[in-house]
């Protein structure tokens, strides 16, 4: 009996262990724990059961003893039940006390679900080895740009055409307008400030203000003009408005030049002056020698405007083409190409462009140039080439940075030819020669007698004067070196002599605007700063003209 109550005692203490284990234990402990104290109430059942049986037996034993022997006292009677119901009141009270055990070690838990199968940790597979990385293929070659799709490129050149045409040029500027609509070009832009006259034309409206036209393609056989009339704020013009401009006002050029140079970028910045034109002068003939000519076109500079009565002096040329930024200079004018004008111009762009002569009323060869230009690389030089082929006389290209050289050679000749005229019988004879050589003028008079500088060296390269002779051949070399003429052996470049009055005859003294004068601040470079080709108010310098029309001897 004693190690039943024992046992039960330790099933006891095992169960309340295993409770707290239980409380403590992660949920797959806890089932581990269930289990085992499952297995130990197993155990303990069949033990009990076990032990329960050997007691029943044993008392049946003593019983059949006691019965054998004859019936007992009533006391052993008794003692013996009493012993049965002790026996039996044990039995229960160690069955109720079993029961009891169980109940304590059965903890009030939660139903936990199943455990899930242990899985033995899954180890990573062994790396593959990695395969040799592939070579990179080869970029591909980059197609060229489909063209369809490029940008256009900015445009190289501006070219400014200033058409002075208020005036009897009036019919022959809108075929030249035209002749430039009708050309294919491209890569530039275009701008022309046409001014009209009356009387002269009366094609495309009769027009007779100034206007502003941005050039268009015209490809069919129209006459009208076909270009874009555009406003220009400094001008006070406007594409919807009638506005007369002053063509002979500096201020008109200098505006213009500004607006496109600002409004239309491009590399290069070209302009054309475009009319009338007589060289040097900027003031009629003087009256109390000579009649009046009935053309004023023959006795004034540039841009001559008849509406206004106004023309542009060489100098105020010079002043509105300043720091303009040009390239090239063209004159589509007569005698743009004489030294007075081109000195003028020597700062203000790299090449100037013009004759030393007439030129054919009808104009340059527009459509042509402007074709050339378009399938040119618009270098300078290239673009003044241009200008000259598509003029129909000899035009000459000067290369601005030579004019200085030209200048002084210039004036080295003149002197040396001064210096050996010490009598009327000399100058008499170096004034036939001059007169005599290669010059330009118009055919009505008056009009300026301008000689051909190369020529004039030419007739003394040979002289017996070997300082003469030295300087004509230095004279020459520097005319090629600074000047090329088209279809010319030699450089055309003219410089003012003295005014005709007829075709064989001349005028005794000079315009008092070509004599040097300090106090004169209209005169051009050229005749400021000459010392050995112009005359002086005096007449007593040592100066080639001085010598020739007012020294006496």
């Amino acid at each position: 009996m004693k190690k039943i109550i024992i046992f039960s005692f330790i099933i006891l203490c095992i169960a309340v262990f295993l409770t707290f284990l239980f409380s403590c234990s992660s949920p797959v402990e806890r089932i581990r724990i269930v289990e085992i104290s499952k297995d130990a109430e197993k155990q303990n059942e069949k033990e009990l059961a076990e032990e329960s049986s050997g007691t029943e037996l044993k008392s049946d034993s003593e019983n059949e003893q006691a019965s054998g022997e004859g019936a007992g006292s009533d006391s052993e009677s008794d003692s013996s039940l009493e012993g049965g119901n002790e026996n039996e009141s044990k039995n229960q009270n160690q069955t109720g006390t079993e029961q009891g055990s169980d109940k304590q070690t059965e903890p009030e838990t939660e139903v936990e679900p199943e455990p899930e199968p242990k899985t033995e940790p899954e180890q990573d597979p062994e790396p593959e080895p990695e395969p040799d990385p592939e070579p990179e293929p080869e970029p591909e070659p980059e197609l060229p740009p489909d063209p369809m799709q490029e940008m256009p490129d900015p445009p190289k050149m501006t070219l400014v055409v200033y058409m002075a045409a208020d005036n009897d040029l009036e019919s022959y500027a809108i075929q030249n307008l035209k002749a430039m609509e009708h050309a294919d070009f491209n890569k530039m832009n275009v701008l022309v400030l046409l001014d009209r006259s009356e009387g002269f034309d009366e094609t495309n409206g009769d027009w007779t203000d100034t206007r502003l036209f941005e050039l268009t393609h015209d490809s069919s056989d129209s006459n009208l003009i076909l270009s874009k009339r555009i406003s220009c704020p400094p001008l006070g013009l406007s594409n919807k408005v009638e506005t007369e401009l002053d063509m002979g006002n500096p201020s008109v050029l200098w505006n213009l030049l500004n607006f496109a140079r600002n409004n239309y970028e491009a590399e290069k910045l070209a302009l054309i002056i475009w009319g009338h034109g007589s060289g040097w002068r900027y003031s009629s003939l003087s009256t109390d020698i000579y009649e009046k000519s009935n053309s004023q076109a023959e006795v004034r500079a540039v841009a001559i405007d008849d509406r206004s009565g106004s023309y542009m002096s060489v100098h105020d040329l010079g002043r509105a083409l300043r720091n303009q930024g040009l390239s090239v200079i063209g004159f589509d004018t007569c005698f743009g190409g004489v030294f007075e004008n081109v000195y003028e111009l020597k700062n203000h762009s790299e090449y100037t462009v013009a004759s030393p002569g007439v030129t054919p009323s009808s104009g340059w060869n527009y459509k042509a140039l402007l074709e050339d230009l378009s399938n040119s690389y618009f270098s300078a030089k290239e673009i003044a080439e241009i200008m000259a082929d598509a003029s129909l006389v000899n035009t000459t290209i000067f290369n601005n940075s030579k004019l200085y050289t030209l200048m002084n050679d210039i004036e080295d000749f003149s002197k040396a030819l001064a210096a050996i005229i010490k009598s009327s019988a000399i100058r008499n004879n170096v004034y036939s020669k001059l007169s005599a050589g290669k010059s330009y003028c118009y055919t009505q008079y008056p009009c300026d007698l301008y000689l051909d500088i190369y020529s004039m060296a030419e007739a003394y390269k040979s002289n017996s004067d070997t300082n003469l002779a030295a300087a004509a051949k230095k004279l020459q070399k520097s005319v090629n070196a600074a000047a090329k003429t088209e279809n010319a052996v030699n450089a055309e470049i003219g410089i003012h002599f003295i005014p005709k009055i007829s075709s064989t005859s001349t005028a005794v003294s000079h315009s008092v605007d070509y004599i040097k004068d300090v106090d004169n601040a209209d005169q051009c470079m050229f005749i400021k700063e000459s010392q050995g080709w112009v005359p002086t108010r005096e007449g007593d310098s040592e100066s080639l003209l001085d010598k020739l029309f007012y020294t006496s001897f």
